[in-house]
């Protein structure tokens, strides 16, 4: 039987540090070497009177939908305790894995779109449709800017829609050596990006004089629409896209796109 391994590989690993361990395990269970260079730092929104108002309120929402696990953290771990959601609250993720990091608070009763991910899906769930959501009160939970599609479409329906917005994504600081050492000191065989910004963040936090080491890097992402950036920005490396959109679904990708076969 042939199976995939990394063979020792390194790979360049951009999630948030504190997101970043079961990807790195996975890496590692592959046979592979994980390098992790994040491209992201998640900080809270706090002190926000808007934030606090809402969630002094929260239940006065129909649906809370949370867009990612960091929201999820965010909001547990700064403004309420998962026992102040009452029961009527029907709670919905972005996907699989938002789901799960739910799960861990024991908020079991959740409502989302499987391993795709992405604001489409949830769109088609039938509980989100027009003769369910009409004059509902709906808080998407998600960081700082963003895509509007989702909001948009629930709108669409009628819905009454709020945001909180409790988290942004940062430029982490690293200095110049820092970023050139991740390219000199290591041979990397593939980088793993999850976001269009971790992507863009990458490519600033790149030196000039790395760009074409970058470049030609295999890339494992988890959409279409990161492929085009890539390609965009001047990535000539071929690019694997993961078909389910949690790190199960990148290491699979990953293994297609670098992995060595073994008997």
């Amino acid at each position: 039987m042939l199976t995939a391994t990394l063979n020792n590989k390194q790979i360049l690993v951009t999630r948030p540090e504190h997101q970043a361990g079961h990807l790195c395990e996975l890496i590692s269970q592959s046979v592979g070497e994980s390098v992790l260079f994040p491209t992201i730092e998640i900080q809270a929104a706090l002190n926000s009177k808007t934030l606090l108002s809402i969630f002094n309120n929260i239940n006065e929402y129909d649906f809370i939908i949370f867009v990612s696990r960091n929201a999820v953290k965010m909001v547990f771990e700064h403004y309420i305790d998962q026992s102040d959601v009452s029961d009527s609250v029907q709670l919905l993720a972005i996907g699989s894995g938002t789901a799960a990091a739910l799960a861990e608070r024991n908020l079991t009763e959740v409502l989302h779109a499987g391993v795709q991910a992405d604001s489409e899906s949830l769109l088609r769930l039938d509980e989100l449709q027009s003769e369910f959501i009409q004059n509902k009160k709906i808080l998407i939970v998600r960081g700082v800017g963003g895509r509007e599609l989702l909001a948009n479409g629930l709108k669409a329906r009628d819905a009454i829609v709020d945001y909180a917005e409790v988290y942004k994504r940062c430029l982490p600081e690293y200095d110049e050596q820092k970023c050139h050492e991740v390219w000199q000191d290591n041979k990397l065989e593939a980088i793993i990006v999850s976001s269009n910004e971790g992507l863009n963040n990458l490519l600033e936090l790149t030196l000039v004089a790395d760009r074409e080491k970058l470049f030609s890097t295999p890339l494992v992402v988890m959409s279409e629409r990161t492929v085009g950036i890539a390609k965009e920005k001047g990535f000539i490396a071929e690019i694997g896209i993961a078909q389910s959109k949690n790190d199960e679904g990148l290491v699979s990708a990953l293994l297609q796109l670098v992995g060595d076969q073994e008997v």
